[in-house]
C-alpha cells in the first residue's frame, strides 16, 4: 500500500510537470509532431502512466483516477513558485478543495487486486473502441473532443487496472499471461493513443478550459462507475457518502483550476495519457 501510494505521487507529479509542455506544442505552428515542447510533455505524461500503471496494482480506480486530477495543481504551484503565475484566491481554495477531496477518498479506499478479467469486461472495452474511433471521422466541437479523450483515457485505464491488477497473472511471466490479458491489454494501447489524438485535436483549436473540463469530468467519473458496477471496487463500509462527496469536491477543485487565466490567455493545463 505504501509503495503504491508513493508510485501514484511520483505519477501525479510527472503529469503535472507535462502540462504546460503538451499544451503548448499543440498549438505549435507547424504541428504537434513537429514540436519538441509537445514531445517533452509527451515523455513526462509516458513517465506518470508508467507510475500510476504500478499504483494500480493495489489502488482501485477510483483513487487513481482522483488523485490523477490533482496534476492540475501540481501544475499550478510549480508555476506560481517558478513566477510564472500568481495563484489568486480562487485558485488557492480550489487547491484546497483537491486536497481535501482527496483525503476523503482515501478514507474511503479499500487496496486490493483487480477482478479476474471476463467477457463483460472486454465487450465494453470494445465498446468504446468503437465510439472514439468513430469519433475521428467527424469534425468535433471542443467540449465533445474532450469527451471522447476523457472516454479514450477512461478504458485505457479501466484496461490498464484489469491486467495489472491480475494478482493471479503478473505481467512479467507474459508467456503464461491468458488470451483475455492480451485482449485487455491491445484496448489499454489504443485507449492512450485515441485519448491523445482528440486531445490534441482539440487544444490546436481551443482554449485549454473546453476541452479538459469534459476530459478530466469523463476519465473520473467513467471509470470510478465501472470500478463499482463491474469490478466490485466498492469504498468501505458506511463511508459511502464520503467517497462521492470527495469525488464531486476533487472534479470541482480541478475545474476550477481550468478557469485560471494569465494575461488573458489560457493558462496552461495538464493533459494525461491514463489516469
Amino acid at each position: 500500500m505504501i509503495w503504491s501510494a508513493l508510485l501514484l505521487l511520483l505519477g501525479v507529479l510527472a503529469y503535472g510537470a507535462a502540462g504546460a509542455r503538451l499544451h503548448e506544442g499543440s498549438q505549435h505552428a507547424d504541428g504537434a509532431l513537429k514540436s519538441r515542447s509537445w514531445w517533452i510533455g509527451t515523455v513526462l505524461q509516458a513517465a506518470g502512466f508508467g507510475f500510476t500503471l504500478l499504483a494500480r496494482r493495489t489502488l482501485p480506480l477510483l483513487i487513481v483516477q482522483a488523485c490523477s486530477a490533482a496534476g492540475l495543481g501540481v501544475t499550478a504551484v510549480l508555476q506560481h513558485v517558478s513566477g510564472a503565475r500568481r495563484l489568486g484566491r480562487r485558485e488557492a481554495l480550489a487547491l484546497v478543495a483537491l486536497l481535501v477531496g482527496l483525503a476523503l477518498l482515501g478514507t474511503a479506499t479499500i487496496p486490493g487486486p483487480a477482478v479476474a478479467i471476463r467477457p463483460a469486461h472486454l465487450w465494453l472495452l470494445a465498446g468504446c473502441v468503437a465510439v472514439t474511433t468513430a469519433a475521428l471521422a467527424v469534425r468535433l466541437p471542443p467540449v465533445v473532443l474532450g469527451m471522447a479523450s476523457g472516454l479514450g483515457f477512461s478504458f485505457g485505464a479501466i484496461g490498464a487496472r484489469l491486467v495489472i491488477g491480475d494478482a493471479a497473472h503478473p505481467l512479467w511471466i507474459f508467456w503464461q499471461l491468458p488470451l483475455n490479458t492480451w485482449i485487455a491489454g491491445g484496448f489499454t494501447g489504443l485507449g492512450i493513443v485515441l485519448g491523445q489524438v482528440h486531445l490534441t485535436r482539440g487544444l490546436a483549436r481551443s482554449e485549454a478550459t473546453p476541452v479538459l473540463a469534459p476530459m478530466y469530468l469523463m476519465e473520473t467519473v467513467v471509470p470510478t462507475i465501472v470500478g463499482l458496477a463491474l469490478l466490485q471496487e466498492l469504498p468501505r463500509p458506511h463511508t459511502e457518502l464520503l467517497a462521492a462527496l470527495g469525488l464531486a469536491i476533487t472534479v470541482a477543485g480541478a475545474i476550477q483550476l481550468l478557469h485560471t487565466r494569465q494575461g488573458g490567455r489560457p493558462t496552461p493545463a495538464p493533459s494525461q495519457v491514463i489516469r
